[in-house]
């Protein structure tokens, strides 16, 4: 019979770490009711980690299994259901003695409360809540608490005290509900498809791209393409069902020739030092792992604006995931200073520490890093970043690589200034800038990616542009070159509409010397009114 109620959580999304509990749970009803162990409780806390509500399938499972023993014999109640309002809507607040009488009215032995829901219409809600489960102790509970992760002011330790304050003595209990992973999503999306005998090609995009949708849109969308499925005589899902049938949004198009990480890295042009001691990083990792030891991976990129540290940052950590060297996942969070710093006292460091979450078991890639401790500041929330950052890199230096980024001269004085990185970061790139003759290769890949061809009387033009753009203060390298590529892709597009016979996919010299003259045409002075000099 038992077997059988569990068999029901595997309906139930990211439900492994639930199933242990409920199974320990079944043993403990069944023993408590022969009298064999005398401790504890049947009631039940539920931290939702997630932000989604708690599936009414797990309260209904939990009924049967306290039902089953005989434990209850009515059905279930959640209490926060049944709130009034007033007519301005919002929540009437309630005498203890009526509140008293709300409870002793209840006739269903098993009570679901909702404390994110129940705090406006019990004042007080936790303290309220611990004196009624004390004075009807023939009724089960099951709590259910929201942690609002996302506050500045959240902190897990302080969360888990409180919640023993209040109720440790009063559950033996605990399921804990994680927000759901894009993995656990796949593996819904997949069951619930073959449950209703639809296939999926092996080469689709489909479940990758629906599964970084939330957990409830997941389960609707899901229940619409069945439905059209059904209704279109459709057995397989392809991404041509995907994008000519179905939704649209869920049809990604993927290189089926992708380059293996480190082709990719050698097929980026110049920076040929870089991709050395990349090569030289990854095969001291290798013997290190061969040896079951695992070096720091924190790194530090220096250099100019354009200059590919991004993209290498990213490549890495595709490298790292291909060797399973942090985990076998593909992780990259990017991250600049407002993605890090909080607004307010005490914000900082809960922030800091929920990125580095998301970015564990992965590459946390933290551009213009000299912006977190910028000069010139007095009382900046930067310095606790850098000090929540610094005892994360070293606390999770086997599960996670931050790679701090920037101009050199500033990162460098970061650095200067909190030593405490020096110990950290295994290992120091510095990007130099492009040459001319590199410049103008990326712009013939640019063309070359954007399916255009262009003349060969362009390089002179191109040559000479980035010659002089190089010499100007803070020179952005492929920035430049994109930019640049931009404005010729409008021109080009203007005189082809202007003529029908002109190729579509070609920029000439024309395109390009129109571009240069109106960057190179000076701006108009504006004529200030008043006493301005």
């Amino acid at each position: 019979m038992y077997e059988e109620l569990l068999k029901e959580l595997d309906n139930i999304y990211d439900s492994e770490k639930t199933k242990e509990v409920l199974k320990n749970y079944i043993t403990y009803v069944e023993l408590r009711k022969e009298k064999k162990v005398k401790f504890g409780t049947y009631n039940i806390y539920i931290r939702n980690k997630s932000k989604q509500r708690v599936k009414e399938e797990l309260i209904q499972l939990m009924c049967k299994i306290l039902k089953t023993e005989g434990i209850i014999n009515t059905s279930y109640k959640y209490l926060e259901k049944d709130r009034e309002w007033d007519r301005n809507g919002n929540n009437k607040k309630k005498k203890s003695t009526e509140k008293h009488k709300y409870f002793k009215n209840v006739k269903e032995q098993l009570c679901i409360i909702d404390i994110d829901e129940l705090d406006i219409y019990l004042n007080g809600a936790k303290n309220d809540i611990r004196k009624y489960i004390q004075e009807f102790p023939d009724k089960i509970f099951i709590i259910i608490d929201k942690e609002n992760t996302d506050s500045f002011f959240y902190d897990e330790e302080e969360n888990l005290e409180e919640i023993d304050q209040n109720f440790g003595d009063l559950f033996n209990w605990t399921i804990e509900i994680e927000k759901s992973s894009k993995e656990n999503n796949a593996k819904y999306i997949n069951k619930f498809l073959k449950q209703n005998s639809i296939k999926v090609a092996k080469d689709s995009t489909f479940v990758q791209c629906l599964a970084e949708e939330k957990y409830c849109k997941i389960k609707s969308e899901l229940q619409n393409i069945v439905l059209e499925c059904k209704a279109e005589n459709i057995e397989k899902i392809t991404d041509e069902v995907i994008r000519d049938n179905l939704k649209k949004k869920y049809y990604k198009k993927t290189s089926k020739n992708k380059l293996p990480p480190m082709e990719e890295l050698n097929s980026m042009i110049g920076i040929s030092q870089v991709k050395n001691q990349i090569e030289q990083i990854v095969n001291f990792i290798k013997i290190n792992k061969q040896k079951d030891t695992l070096p720091s991976l924190h790194m530090c990129f220096l250099g100019n604006p354009g200059t590919g540290k991004t993209t290498v940052a990213r490549i890495i950590g595709r490298i790292f995931a291909e060797m399973k060297i942090l985990s076998d996942k593909e992780i990259f969070v990017e991250a600049q200073r407002t993605d890090l710093i909080g607004e307010y006292v005490g914000s900082t460091a809960p922030k800091t520490k929920r990125k580095v979450e998301k970015a564990n078991g992965g590459v946390l890639f933290i551009d213009e890093a000299y912006s977190l401790c910028p000069k010139g500041y007095g009382f900046d929330y930067g310095k606790e970043c850098i000090a929540t950052l610094m005892k994360e890199m070293e606390d999770k230096r086997e599960s996670l690589c931050v790679i701090l980024a920037g101009y050199t001269k500033e990162t460098k004085e970061m650095l200067e200034v909190n030593p405490g990185f020096e110990s950290r970061i295994q290992f120091y790139i510095e990007f130099p800038d492009y040459t001319e003759e590199e410049l103008y290769e990326i712009f013939k890949k640019m063309a070359k990616d954007g399916k255009y061809k262009i003349s060969s009387n362009l390089k002179p033009l191109l040559i000479e542009y980035f010659s002089k753009e190089k010499g100007k203060e803070n020179f952005s390298n492929a920035r430049c070159v994109r930019n640049l590529f931009e404005k010729i892709k409008f021109e080009q597009a203007d005189r082809v509409a202007r003529n029908s016979k002109e190729e579509l996919d070609l920029i000439k010299k024309c395109d390009v010397e129109n571009v240069l003259n109106k960057i190179s045409k000076p701006e108009k002075k504006k004529i200030r009114i008043g006493f301005a000099n």
